[in-house]
């Protein structure tokens, strides 16, 4: 699927794009010395948040082993599963980075930490988080209110955003069930909490729990999950702003459990 993004004039005024973005960098994403880093296992998604930031987007030279195409660093990852840290799988790893005045002004008018997540090479299949900075040895010391209040005129492609980067789907093949969940800090979690809260479907969660690497998870009741999966990727098409892999994935689970 060919979509031509428009990037903002600002990266901080709201719009879909800058929801979308915001959220897969609050998601799984790193801030530090004025640089912003999205990580995805999604090369189109990867392309499309590029096209987003384009007006700062700049290639990171400091990894001569990485295969650089339009801006965009590629990796392949060892990553460990979620819920079963003793399993790992290998899987491409695109890096959209950003460098530039707009760290300052994304941790002033949207709450966020400075540092945030990581900048070293992860091969956890865990999200970053707003505590852990083990490149620069940097204890965050700011207290992040997270406050998308200027972008939730557009909850339904930031809380995509924030799914796609820190959200898990289980096929639950026994249940005939679609479990979705977030895994981050308790933080994040409160805050995409309320956001569910404005969907239009019924949105009930577990309270969250520790995960078994680092911060904490919740998930949405199953009976729950498919409207709000649905919701979450309606109308999708004529936008651009998903990961088509992790688009495809859900909804194919969505469809595996209605045919059942």
């Amino acid at each position: 699927m060919s979509l031509e993004i428009t990037a903002p004039a600002n990266l901080l005024d709201p719009s879909p794009e800058t929801a979308y973005f915001w959220g897969r960098v609050v998601g799984d994403g790193a801030i530090a010395d004025n640089r912003i880093r999205i990580r995805t296992s999604d090369e189109t998604a990867a392309h499309r948040l590029a096209a987003i930031a384009e007006p700062e987007q700049t290639r990171d030279g400091s990894d001569k082993t990485e295969q650089k195409q339009d801006g965009i660093t590629h990796h392949v990852r060892e990553r460990e599963y979620l819920h079963d840290t003793s399993i790992t799988r290998r899987e491409n790893e695109y890096m959209v980075t950003v460098t530039g005045d707009i760290t300052a002004d994304a941790a002033s008018k949207l709450g966020l930490p400075t540092p945030m997540g990581a900048f070293e090479k992860v091969e956890s299949d865990e999200p970053s988080n707003a505590t852990s900075n083990a490149e620069t040895d940097i204890t965050t010391t700011s207290h992040p209110d997270y406050d998308f209040a200027d972008l939730t005129e557009y909850t339904q492609p930031l809380l995509r955003g924030l799914f796609e980067g820190c959200g898990t789907i289980c096929y639950k093949q026994s249940a005939g069930a679609v479990g979705l969940s977030f895994v981050h800090d308790k933080r994040i979690l409160e805050r995409i909490n309320d956001l569910l809260g404005n969907l239009s479907v019924p949105t009930p969660t577990s309270d969250p729990a520790p995960a078994s690497g680092s911060g904490h998870w919740f998930s949405l009741d199953d009976d729950a999950a498919p409207a709000v999966g649905r919701q979450l990727y309606a109308d999708t098409d004529s936008t651009g702003l998903f990961a088509p892999s992790r688009r495809r994935k859900l909804l194919g689970c969505l469809d595996r459990i209605d045919n059942e």
